[in-house]
């Protein structure tokens, strides 16, 4: 049995399908289930208020969940920047102030995600 969470709409659910390209039963975003493992390290979900400065101009946003190699990050709106730049990220709650690459950005339905990797 294989635990899927939708990339898209962040729905949880469960299969015993082996086919590797799936439908989500929640939006039909069709995903593959080698995907979910792209990070070799645990992701613990935290929702944390954190701003994201590129250079010195801030972008509020919220944390979807935070490892030891990254994290990833939501907000409503359009992310100002693309993947490959380098930004700073700092979550008060946790003392967090570090730097991070962006690999990665998607945008859908006026919210935008990204992964970010640290530096």
């Amino acid at each position: 049995m294989h635990k899927l969470n939708c990339p898209r709409c962040e729905n949880v659910f469960f299969t015993a399908a082996r086919d590797t390209h799936l439908p989500c039963p929640y939006c039909g975003f069709i995903l593959k289930i080698q995907e979910q493992n792209r990070r070799a390290r645990d992701r613990t979900t935290a929702q944390k208020v954190c701003d994201i400065f590129k250079g010195e101009v801030s972008i509020p946003a919220k944390t979807v969940d935070i490892s030891e190699t990254g994290m990833g990050i939501k907000m409503m709106g359009y992310l100002p920047f693309d993947p490959d730049e380098t930004v700073s990220v700092t979550i008060k709650e946790l003392d967090l102030d570090k730097k991070a690459q962006v690999v990665w950005t998607k945008k859908f339905y006026g919210i935008s995600r990204a992964g970010l990797r640290w530096c």
